[in-house]
């Protein structure tokens, strides 16, 4: 038996969940919607011949000879879900005052949005862990439950992806007569389009601001483009802006997901991501695969919520927020990831 409608749900999600995602507001601003439980590729944009590399995962390890091309993707599917605890709603919640003003009532609906929005967060982390390995690695694993694991490949070219020999490193070279305004230069020059925002690590961040031409040439009086600013608002402490180099606006991120209760960065040490803010990736989303969406009319969406109590000795009720999500970047290498130490 369901509680909550849909409407009321999506309520609470867009309204409550705060997370922001770094890379998905940087370079992912469309939004594909599928008809059917598969995306279809060349659908996402016209002018793009969209072909991706999908192969086995088999015990861990990639079957690179076993891949096959394809324009036609089934996305998989993930549906975080929490039970509406009765235990706790007979105790006082965060925040509640001493004398417990909430009823019960009040604290399952409060439960009830806790729920949702963690629910959502998990999502949001998994949709922006697929943006960055999309960009840092050309791809990602993709799997679910009832799926096997596949890796998809976008192609990213070997010279889009960097990383610095013996000598080249940035952890050896003299920070008082070394300038590394050529590095980045020449690796903008891999690029098949215009670089205009370089994201990287902390400790990636502590070589290049050590550089003694780097701090003479950093310009930190002038302010981001209105579309970083729109991208870095809510981040918080995790993501900061630190100011233009040349033409190229540099932004530091620590910003994190959690799995299996450990926080865990989304870019590795010493990564250099070099892009362009005007990137079209694409937040494709597979049809919802539910007897309730389909009445409902809700299948093309990116977000499905269901609240429900289920009938036994005792009913039991729940919190799900059903999506199937696949991050597309549409100019693969229109990005050049560096690793720099």
């Amino acid at each position: 038996m369901d509680t909550f409608g849909t409407a009321d749900l999506l309520g609470v999600v867009e309204k409550k969940s705060k997370f922001q995602a770094l890379f998905l507001a940087l370079f992912f601003p469309q939004v594909f919607l599928s008809e059917s439980e598969e995306i279809k590729l060349d659908a996402l944009d016209e002018n793009i011949d969209i072909a991706v590399t999908v192969s086995p995962v088999v015990g861990g390890k990639v079957i690179a000879d076993q891949g096959y091309k394809t324009r036609t993707f089934k996305a998989a599917y993930v549906k975080p879900k929490h039970e509406v605890d009765p235990q706790k709603l007979m105790k006082r919640r965060a925040g509640e005052r001493l004398n417990g003003a909430l009823s019960m009532d009040q604290r399952r609906e409060a439960q009830i949005a806790d729920n949702m929005i963690k629910e959502d967060l998990a999502i949001q982390q998994y949709e922006e862990k697929q943006a960055v390995d999309a960009i840092i690695s050309g791809g990602y694993t993709v799997e679910g439950e009832g799926y096997p694991a596949q890796q998809v490949d976008f192609g990213q070219a070997a010279a889009n992806n960097v990383t610095l020999g013996v000598g080249e490193v940035w952890t050896g070279k003299a920070v008082d007569s070394y300038d590394p305004t050529d590095d980045m230069t020449t690796w903008a020059g891999e690029s098949d389009g215009l670089i205009n925002v370089a994201v990287m690590d902390s400790k990636t961040w502590a070589l290049f601001h050590g550089f003694k031409a780097v701090k003479e040439k950093l310009d930190t009086r002038r302010g981001s483009t209105s579309m970083l600013e729109t991208a870095l608002k809510n981040l918080g402490e995790t993501v900061s802006f630190k100011g233009w180099f040349g033409d190229v606006q540099i932004v530091v991120t620590q910003h994190y997901y959690t799995e299996g209760g450990v926080k865990k960065r989304y870019l590795p040490d010493y990564c250099l991501v070099m892009g362009n803010t005007e990137n079209q990736g694409v937040r494709a989303y597979g049809a919802i695969k539910d007897a309730h969406a389909v009445r409902e009319g809700m299948t093309m969406t990116d977000r499905y919520p269901r609240n429900w109590i289920t009938d036994g000795d005792p009913a039991r009720e729940y919190t799900m927020i059903q999506s199937s999500p696949l991050m597309v970047p549409m100019n693969i290498n229109d990005f050049v990831v560096v690793t720099v130490g």
